[in-house]
């Protein structure tokens, strides 16, 4: 009986390891201020930002509430929960499909990017592969 628990715990963990080889990883960087070029402006830089990411399967405009720029209410499933870690770098584990990424900010979560379709930053995960998600929040700055 012990072989055969012994068994199943050592299946069971082999298969939770091949199931998370994929998922996004990235940064998250924050700008602010001017960002216009000019002849005496020196170009200025991005930092990495700790922040918390949330994880929604794909959301579209019609289906959140959008307020001076942030989302609320985002009415797709939550699928996860991360956090970057102080230099602004990510690894999250997801399951294959397609998902829109969210970072926290006081006044709600913020993305700013949109596909053809509506479709809020999303992103598609493919199976056995990293993708590469490199969020710039960029709100209070100026272009």
């Amino acid at each position: 009986m012990k072989k055969l628990f012994l068994l199943v715990i050592v299946i069971l963990l082999s298969h939770n390891v091949q199931a998370q080889k994929q998922g996004i990883r990235g940064k998250i960087t924050w700008s602010s201020g001017n960002q216009m070029p000019g002849p005496d402006k020196k170009s200025s830089t991005t930092k990495g930002i700790k922040r918390k990411i949330f994880i929604y399967e794909v959301a579209t405009l019609e289906q959140v509430v959008q307020e001076e720029g942030f989302y609320k209410n985002i009415n797709t499933k939550l699928v996860k929960e991360a956090k970057s870690c102080r230099n602004g770098r990510f690894r999250i584990k997801l399951p294959v499909g397609t998902y829109s990424v969210f970072v926290q900010e006081s006044k709600g979560l913020w993305a700013n990017l949109f596909d053809g379709k509506g479709q809020i930053n999303a992103v598609q995960i493919n199976n056995s592969t990293w993708t590469e998600l490199n969020m710039n929040v960029n709100y209070m700055a100026a272009y």
